[in-house]
């Protein structure tokens, strides 16, 4: 039984994985398209928002002492965080 816990585990976390570089995939390609400050601009407050949120939830984990949930909520933060240093990169091209 324990053996089946572990393998639903894995899957799940394999899933949750896969799902986060889809997302992290998705808004790469958007920068990719994006040609114009405004359109970087609207990505990257879709991405703060994303983060300001991720942050909320790590904390609120923290307080329930779940750390399992705070270390995966930790990972996508980090994800989205070299996001938000590429949108600032590229906007700061525009500006010179």
């Amino acid at each position: 039984m324990l053996h089946l816990s572990e393998d639903n585990l894995e899957h799940e976390v394999q899933h949750a994985l896969s799902e986060l570089f889809n997302e992290v995939m998705e808004v790469n390609e958007a920068l990719l398209e994006a040609d114009t400050p405004d359109a970087i601009a609207v990505i990257g407050a879709k991405n703060q928002s994303k983060i300001d949120s991720l942050v909320e939830h790590i904390a609120c984990s923290f307080r329930q002492n779940d750390h399992v949930t705070a270390k995966e909520l930790l990972l996508r933060l980090k994800y989205y965080s070299n996001i938000d240093t590429k949108i600032k990169e590229l906007l700061q091209k525009y500006v010179g």
